[in-house]
This record gives C-alpha cells, sequence and structure tokens, in this order.
C-alpha cells in the first residue's frame, strides 16, 4: 500500500486479472475501503489491516468487487445494483456521513458508466469517483448532465478516478471542463 494523501493509502490496480485500484481511508476506529478489486494482491493487503473495516463500492463491476467473494469486512455500502450482484451490503439511496478523525461523505450519483454508482468524498477536499466518469455504449446525454450536476456541486478540490496510469489527482475544474467537451455538455 503507498500513502496518497493524508490518511488515505492506494492499492495499486492489476492488470491479470483487470483490478480497480483500492483506496484505504483510516479513521480512528477503522478503515473504510473505497472497492475491494479483484486480485489476490489487493486481497492480501486487505486482510493485513489491523481494525474493523467497512467498505464502501463504487459500482458493481467485478475489476471493482470480486474480492468480495473472499473478504468478509463489518460492514458493505452499496448501490442496489451492485448489492444485486454480490449478494449483500446496505443499500445506499442517499448521502451518509461517517465521522472518524477523518470525515467520510458517501453519496449515490448518476453515472454514464454504471447505474447506482457511489462516490466517496473525504474530508471534503477529494472525491472517489470509481468509474463513474467513463462513457459506456448508448449512454445518455440526461444522464452524463445529472453526473456532472452531481460533480459540480461537491464542496471539493480534486477529483480521483480508479484506472488512471497519470494524473491521479485531478483538480476539480479540469475534470469538469473534460466531462463538458467528452459529453458535449
Amino acid at each position: 500500500m503507498e500513502q496518497l494523501l493524508p490518511h488515505v493509502f492506494r492499492i495499486l490496480p492489476g492488470e491479470e486479472p483487470l483490478s480497480s485500484d483500492v483506496f484505504v481511508v483510516e479513521g480512528e476506529n477503522r478503515y473504510y475501503v473505497y472497492d475491494v478489486g479483484s486480485n489476490d494482491e489487493a486481497l492480501r493487503a486487505l486482510e493485513k489491516l489491523e481494525k474493523p473495516v467497512w467498505v464502501i463500492l463504487s459500482h458493481f463491476h467485478q475489476d471493482h468487487t470480486a474480492n468480495m467473494a473472499r473478504f468478509s469486512p463489518e460492514e458493505v455500502w452499496c448501490g442496489a445494483r451492485t448489492k444485486k450482484y454480490i449478494g449483500r451490503g446496505t443499500t445506499v439511496e442517499e448521502e451518509r456521513i461517517i465521522e472518524d478523525g477523518v470525515r467520510i461523505r458517501v453519496l449515490p450519483c448518476v453515472s454514464p458508466h454504471a447505474p447506482g454508482s457511489l462516490v466517496m468524498v473525504v474530508d471534503d477536499t477529494w472525491a472517489f469517483l470509481g468509474d463513474l466518469c467513463y462513457a459506456r455504449p448508448g449512454m445518455g446525454r440526461g444522464e452524463a448532465r445529472g453526473m456532472y450536476r452531481v460533480l459540480k456541486g461537491m464542496p471539493v478540490s480534486y477529483f480521483i478516478q480508479s484506472h488512471r496510469k497519470e494524473g491521479l489527482l485531478q483538480e476539480k475544474e479540469a475534470l469538469l471542463r473534460e466531462i463538458r467537451e467528452y459529453f458535449e455538455l
């Protein structure tokens, strides 16, 4: 695990099998993990955590959730579609706030990539997006507009997306500009 930010660590993604980034936020009493990946390296790192673990799943795709079949956290928060795929968890339908020496906000967001996506905001500075912004074939402009409104309204300075090899921390305005241009908003 590499330290990415104060209180925040990153378990690097893998290619075989394709695995998402796994982000670990250290609170006073527990760890909060955003996505669990799919590879053995991520699982081994998660099993070494020395406090209870809560998992927040960005969305239902296997590269973000497959290790749930082999990992038993204290609590799991996810969208309804993700719960359907993994068979457990608490569905997050409105913003939830955690205060544990670090402030974490978890909120649902419409996504052109996967319905039922969740965003994790840490200390009102960094928003972890998973694959939220990645387009899928047949995506409607309404989805992109809805996502854009939510992201624009967040009181954060940086966005962090999974699977980025470079420029992991993106300034808010830079990503919003990319979204406007890509989706022609």
